[in-house]
This record gives structure tokens, C-alpha cells and sequence, in this order.
């Protein structure tokens, strides 16, 4: 298990530079005049949304008013948010760095925390890796589980149409498999997962896209990333950590949190796109359980 650990960190160390020091990383990012996102949604108005995310075209359906109604779940996943196309055009590109040091291959298992009603992150993936979990809580299922039914099946219709293509084939599987599971990171623990992910299946990423916003909800967000990244130890598990650049407290909060249990690193903008390199107001951070 150590050697797995090593390999994981020497990898890491190769693409990212490890956070020490919390107040100096809170600085460093918050230094910069950061853009104006407002709240970082692509859209505030509209209820479908198409976009392309690495050359394949999704229709997103989205409800914005949801962002202003009274469910005591919360309701940020009611909306595609900015950074999400970007971290799934970065992540599926077959330079990105973890696909590059293996860390993401075709046989891996994908678990995405709080990913909203898009599910796009899972869906740009879903050529790329075994099995994509999606888990978020119940008031953004039932989109969530119209997206992907509805883009998976446009999928399956290109990848049909361009089988001929051998380069096509060497990058995609035949299967697609995305898969939405209810997960509340305050009440449920990750044996809610077993059904659709046997307990001798190991996870090889964690997915964590823009949650990190509420600080009421920092400390269950990490102790269920610790739950999932300790589910099987002898193999590492990584956790990536993409987020739009708000509040310097709620930043700092979590990182201090994060810190306890996880060796972090942030990626070196030699690692990233242009869109998401330091003061672009988003930051991509990576970790590994200590």
C-alpha cells in the first residue's frame, strides 16, 4: 500500500505543486483581481441550454427559478454553472494530466460529488472510463436523470454513426455507463453506493466541482470525500477539487478542513488550460488522504 501512495504522490508532484501553507495559498489566489463571473451561471435565464463540450453537443435543461425558491435542500444544482464545461473539456482531453499519468484511464471508476442537475462533467467523461457516478441530492434528480437519458442517447447515436472511424474506436468504449445516485452529504453514508458500485470495486477519482460556497456544508463535503477515498486504501484514491474563486473565508475554511485529512496540491498552469490557469477567478486543486 505505501508504494501505491508513493506512485500516486510522485505523480502528483510531477503536475501540481502541494499546498503547505493555507493562509499563503488563500493569498496567492485571492491576490488577483479576479474576473467578474457574477454568480458563475452560463445562463441565469434560459431553461435549455446547448452547449459543446469536446467536440460532442449537449442539450441541458435547467431550472434557474429554482435558485430563489424556498426547498430546505438547497437548490445551487438547479443551474449549469461556468466552470463545469471547462473542467469537462479539460478532463477530456486526452492530454490532461491525469489521463497522461494514468490517474484517469479507460477502466476507472468516477464518483462526482454534488454534480447538479447537468450531470456534463460525467457525460463528456463517459467514453473515457468505465463507470461514472453521479450523486447529488433528491430535489435535482429527476433532471438530472432527464439529462442524461436524453444526451446519452444522442451518445450512442453519434458513436453509431462514426463506428467506422478507427480513431473514434481506440478513444471511446461501447458501453456508456452514467449513473445518478441520491446522496446527501449530511445524512447518508457511502454504503448508499452499493448497489451501483460493488464494495470490491475500487474508486480511482472523486470529482468535486464548484461545492465549495457553503460553509455550513464544509465539513460534511470532506468527511464524505474521506469516506469514499478511505474505501479502499491499499489502492489510492484521488480527489479533484475544481471551484470558482468567491469568498476568501469560505476558501480558506475548507482548505484548513481539507488539510486535516488529505495532502493537497494545486496544479501548475503548465497542467491546465488557458481557462482555468491562476487568475482566471478558478482554482483546481488535487489531493490524496495522508
Amino acid at each position: 500500500m505505501l508504494s501505491s501512495i508513493r506512485t500516486s504522490t510522485e505523480k502528483l508532484d510531477a503536475i501540481a505543486i502541494e499546498v503547505t501553507d493555507v493562509d499563503e495559498e488563500t493569498y496567492s489566489l485571492f491576490s488577483h483581481a479576479l474576473p467578474s463571473t457574477n454568480l458563475g451561471m452560463v445562463d441565469a435565464k434560459s431553461s435549455m441550454i446547448t452547449i459543446e463540450v469536446a467536440g460532442n453537443t449537449y442539450e441541458i435543461r435547467q431550472s434557474p427559478g429554482l435558485l430563489t425558491s424556498s426547498n430546505s435542500e438547497g437548490t445551487t444544482g438547479a443551474a449549469l454553472w461556468k466552470i463545469s464545461p471547462l473542467i469537462a473539456e479539460w478532463l477530456a482531453d486526452r492530454d490532461n494530466a491525469l489521463r497522461t499519468t494514468g490517474i484517469l484511464h479507460a477502466q476507472a471508476t468516477v464518483i462526482e460529488l454534488g454534480c447538479g442537475i447537468t450531470g456534463l462533467i460525467g457525460l463528456a467523461l463517459s467514453r473515457l472510463v468505465a463507470t461514472y457516478i453521479l450523486t447529488d441530492q433528491k430535489s435535482v434528480l429527476k433532471l438530472l436523470q432527464e439529462n442524461i437519458k436524453t444526451n446519452l442517447s444522442s451518445l450512442n447515436r453519434d458513436k453509431n454513426a462514426s463506428r467506422s472511424s478507427q480513431k473514434h474506436k481506440a478513444s471511446s468504449r461501447n458501453n456508456l455507463d452514467v449513473r445518478a445516485i441520491e446522496l446527501n452529504w449530511e445524512t447518508d453514508g457511502i454504503d448508499v453506493l452499493n448497489d451501483a458500485l460493488p464494495v470490491d470495486q475500487s474508486i480511482d477519482l472523486v470529482v468535486v466541482c464548484d461545492c465549495v460556497f457553503n460553509d455550513f456544508l464544509l465539513e460534511p463535503l470532506v468527511t464524505m470525500c474521506t469516506k469514499l477515498c478511505s474505501r479502499h486504501r491499499e489502492k489510492p484514491t484521488i480527489l479533484l477539487i475544481a471551484q470558482q474563486l468567491r469568498s476568501d473565508e469560505v476558501f480558506s475554511a475548507f482548505l484548513t478542513i481539507l488539510s486535516r485529512s488529505f495532502r493537497v496540491w494545486r496544479f501548475s498552469d503548465n497542467y491546465l488550460p488557458n481557462s482555468l490557469q491562476e487568475g482566471t477567478g478558478f482554482a483546481t486543486h488535487v489531493a490524496v488522504l495522508k
